[in-house]
């Protein structure tokens, strides 16, 4: 065996009086912290692409359009209840945030994710509520029927 350096290997040493004392390997950390980095930039990826954390089920659109400019979202399950983008809110609430956002230039659209056995009503009173903030721009979510029939 040669002599070289072997990162894993602990040595024992003699010192003057002839007591042998441990030699601690070195560890090294550079490699480390590259994995944290790689580790932090995968999270902060993958939770871009997470899709809104609200369960409802959307209806179903034949001519929907892929909208992926930046957006606060409004859904409502078939229940009656609202969330702005994760924050349950009232419809009072929704439209005083919404319109305090659009005062300070915060939100240029906002995307409607309404259950589909939502009833019509909901739809009205949660469309007025947006409107009511000042907020012309307002996106419809849809599932596209067509990816399923492929």
């Amino acid at each position: 065996m040669s002599g070289g350096a072997n990162p894993g290997v602990v040595r024992l040493r003699r010192n003057r009086v002839g007591n042998s004392r441990r030699v601690p390997s070195q560890m090294l950390i550079a490699p480390l912290i590259d994995i944290v980095f790689l580790l932090l930039i995968f999270f902060m990826l993958v939770t871009k692409f997470l899709s809104p954390s609200i369960s409802v089920a959307l209806p179903e659109s034949d001519s929907g359009v892929i909208d992926d400019s930046p957006a606060r979202t409004v859904s409502v399950d078939r229940d009656g209840n609202c969330w702005l983008d994760e924050n349950p809110v009232t419809l009072e609430e929704l439209t005083s945030e919404l319109n305090e956002l659009r005062r300070a230039g915060e939100i240029e659209l906002v995307r409607l994710r309404l259950d589909a056995d939502a009833t019509s009503q909901m739809f009205v009173d949660t469309l007025d509520a947006i409107t009511n903030a000042g907020i012309s721009n307002v996106a419809i979510e849809t599932e596209n029927s067509r990816e399923e029939a492929l």
